[in-house]
């Protein structure tokens, strides 16, 4: 074999990516009990200020400036856009669930944070007049959807659990995460802090909050006779 040859094997060899392998699933539908588990997760400290974002000149209507939305602390000390999820729990799929919407709405995501099962499909949508493209980049690999006019939308669908980071290159400051998980039981935390999971089984399971710029957080959850469980989190975020 020459050298030539030789580099282009070797480059069409780097190049392939491992696909992980099949995980089984059953409907999510088939997987429910009578647990729940609310609580809440505190932010401790001083929230770090939000930069103001200029969008108005990019789209007609929009107010002259918003607030960037990674961290938002509530009155009370919530912490806002972080997911609660099991992470042990049955392996499940979405195919048959209906989608969820990632809008695009005065050149920011709404919502900031959004969950999705493996396999069920996630609505895109753009209801500014400007262009967008839609970027994720995670688990599934990249994915890029193009969004010239209000109104318009795209589907996509993700194979593997895992979080997507999402962008626009038209407008930096645009960014969402798109949370994919095994399972149905997961929720997302408002401004409050507050979270709610319905219909768990019986189990022992791992409970994790998540957070994109303060990593996760893990407590033990037990579900027994379909009670209510509460667990609450508290992220200490480093001194400045």
């Amino acid at each position: 074999m020459n050298a030539q040859r030789l580099i282009l094997l070797l480059a069409l060899l780097g190049g392939c990516r491992e696909v992980p392998p099949e995980v089984p699933r059953v409907p999510a539908s088939s997987v429910t009990g009578n647990g729940s588990v609310r609580g809440v997760v505190h932010f401790d400290g001083t929230p770090p200020p939000r930069a103001t974002v200029r969008n108005e000149p990019c789209c007609p209507g929009a107010p002259p400036t918003q607030l960037e939305d990674t961290v938002i602390v509530g009155p009370a000390g919530g912490l806002a856009n972080t997911f609660v999820f099991i992470e042990n729990g049955p392996a499940t799929e979405g195919s048959a669930l209906p989608a969820p919407v990632l809008d695009q709405k005065f050149c920011q995501y709404t919502p900031h944070v959004i969950g999705v099962i493996v396999r069920q499909p996630l609505k895109l949508r753009s209801s500014d007049a400007t262009m967008h493209n839609v970027a994720i980049s995670g688990p599934d690999g990249a994915q890029n959807f193009a969004m010239k006019a209000a109104g318009e939308t795209a589907s996509t669908v993700f194979t593997q659990p895992g979080f997507s980071n999402t962008k626009c290159d038209v407008h930096p400051w645009m960014a969402a995460v798109i949370g994919v998980f095994d399972n149905s039981f997961f929720a997302a935390t408002g401004e409050d802090g507050a979270f709610e999971i319905k219909g768990i089984p019986d189990g022992t399971y791992t409970l994790v909050a998540r957070h994109e710029r303060y990593g996760a957080l893990r407590q033990p959850l037990v579900i027994k006779d379909g009670q209510a469980a509460t667990v609450d989190f508290r992220y200490h975020p480093p001194t400045p």
